[in-house]
């Protein structure tokens, strides 16, 4: 039964004031008065970054050099390994080229005086009046009837040619049938 007013105790034994909770760092530990001291900095090693293999450049050397096999195309990429070129420009610390700016350019600014004159409302009527005219020319051209060769036919006649009354010489003794 627990003491009238107090909590219940729980059945594990606490370590003794001599226990240290946490992983204790032999080699220094001084504890609160140390991490407030001083920062503690480590410097990043620039490390050189292992590019990917490039294959495009890789197969059309290999293609340049008459490989045409597998085991052929295997044994130049093999010799011949060819990396990406990196193009990370700031990469562990390096400079940026002078003049040079990261980012999307921002856009014009929008003169507020055409906004003012309604200029913009403008330029939209005129684009649009000149659509209908484009419209109405087109539907004006699809309205008409092709000519086909009947047609054109009865509008240019061919030439009447001259009948000749020239006839074989084994046609003309044949005397007609009475």
């Amino acid at each position: 039964q627990p003491e009238l007013g107090k909590p219940m105790r729980n059945c594990y034994p606490l370590p003794g004031p001599d226990f240290t909770y946490g992983m204790y760092m032999h080699r220094r530990d001084g504890g609160v008065p140390e991490a407030i001291g001083h920062w503690d900095s480590v410097k990043a090693k620039p490390r050189r970054r292992v590019m990917p293999r490039d294959f495009v450049a890789m197969g059309s050397g290999a293609v340049a050099e008459g490989c045409t096999k597998a085991r052929e195309f295997a044994l130049y990429y093999k010799f011949k390994d060819t990396r990406q070129v990196d193009k990370g420009i700031l990469r562990y610390g390096g400079k940026a080229p002078p003049g040079m700016t990261f980012g999307r350019p921002s856009r014009p600014p929008t003169p507020i005086f055409d906004i003012m004159q309604h200029r913009y409302k403008e330029l939209w009527m005129e684009q649009q009046r000149a659509r209908t005219i484009v419209q109405k020319v087109v539907k004006k051209k699809t309205g008409e009837v092709r000519e086909n060769r009947a047609s054109f036919l009865r509008a240019h006649p061919l030439p009447v040619r001259e009948e000749s009354f020239w006839h074989l010489q084994r046609y003309e003794k044949v005397r007609a049938p009475h």
